[in-house]
């Protein structure tokens, strides 16, 4: 169904707007001995899902960095928009950020904009990390890459993806291959990845897309095949995986991102400094070992200008996918 041309010219005008959002906040504002007390960091999620593990471990190596404890504090609810909320309406004094991903910042505001114009005011700060994702198809398909599952599928009754949800990165791909394919498979949406892949290790389901730490341990176990690496590159820990680029699909997104937000007005020299911080602490050796690589992420700690330009990059390709896969918040 297409977006109002009114809604998509107001989201455009605004990427202008983000990319220059953490340039324009009076450096002056911010204090030389920032910061003098705790941090709260909002993850608008329930505690141990992926990103509140990232984030915690994050928050514990910004203690000696920072001199000062970031405290982490779980708001869930409304598909993030509480934590979100809670965030963008919060005072920008440089003592409260929040947690983001890559659909609640590219995908939400054009599956649903009222709910997102309610945190649509946070300013960037600095990219966390990335991860890899991976296609997977059942037992039920034969080997082979997703190629191969493309034409076994075609012309074949009674196939469904999972996903976690209407709107999710996952949703988007099927979709986006259902079309371009002409395959025939049904979203049967769940509450969480782990849902849905759990559905097709089982066999009940055909196909899913999900990160790399939650494929791998089915994959290891021979329950699910691997059909191809997101992005342009194959994952060493997946040798015989192609990507989808290799494939020839060009899928706009290259796999799951996280990142750091503030509340509107904080100024940008605060930004600057905790964009940096964020940087010693994912860029450290140690921290990659231990914390990283376990869960295949892999530190990013950008400025918040190169933030507010992935935003708005991704932000692009969102509308782009929505407007082509006719997903909508309902389905």
């Amino acid at each position: 169904m297409p977006r109002s041309e009114a809604h998509r010219r107001a989201l455009l005008k605004g990427l202008g707007a983000l990319a220059m959002a953490p340039l324009l906040a009076t450096p002056a504002r911010a204090q030389e001995d920032w910061p003098r007390r705790p941090l709260r960091l909002i993850v608008p999620q329930p505690p141990g899902g992926n990103l509140d593990l990232l984030v915690r471990a994050v928050a514990e190596g910004l203690r000696p960095v920072l001199g000062q404890p970031v405290v982490v504090e779980n708001r869930s609810g409304g598909n993030g928009v509480i934590g979100l909320e809670a965030c963008a309406q919060a005072a920008p004094d440089g003592y409260t950020f929040c947690a983001v991903n890559v659909e609640v910042m590219t995908i939400l505001p054009f599956l649903e904009p009222q709910l997102f114009q309610r945190f649509a005011s946070l300013q960037p700060v600095t990219q966390l990390a990335t991860s890899p994702s991976v296609v997977l198809a059942s037992l039920e398909a034969p080997p082979g890459d997703l190629r191969a599952f493309i034409a076994w599928a075609r012309g074949r009754k009674g196939l469904n993806y999972a996903s976690s949800g209407a709107g999710s990165t996952a949703n988007l791909l099927w979709e986006w291959l259902r079309r371009r394919e002409g395959i025939e498979i049904e979203h049967v949406p769940y509450r969480g990845v782990a849902e849905a892949i759990r559905e097709v290790s089982a066999g009940r389901l055909q196909a899913s897309y999900v990160a790399m730490a939650v494929a791998m341990p089915q994959i290891r176990a021979g329950r699910v095949r691997p059909l191809a690496v997101l992005g342009d590159q194959r994952h060493p820990d997946l040798p015989e995986t192609p990507s989808m680029a290799e494939l020839g699909y060009d899928f706009p997104y290259a796999g799951a991102w996280w990142g750091l937000c503030a509340p509107p007005e904080t100024p940008a020299a605060i930004g600057t400094r905790l964009a940096a911080a964020v940087r010693q602490v994912v860029k450290d050796e140690e921290f990659h070992r231990r914390v990283l690589a376990p869960q295949y992420f892999q530190g990013v700690g950008g400025t918040p200008e190169a933030f507010a330009s992935l935003i708005a990059r991704d932000r692009r390709s969102g509308e782009a996918l929505l407007n082509m896969t006719g997903v909508t918040a309902g389905n």
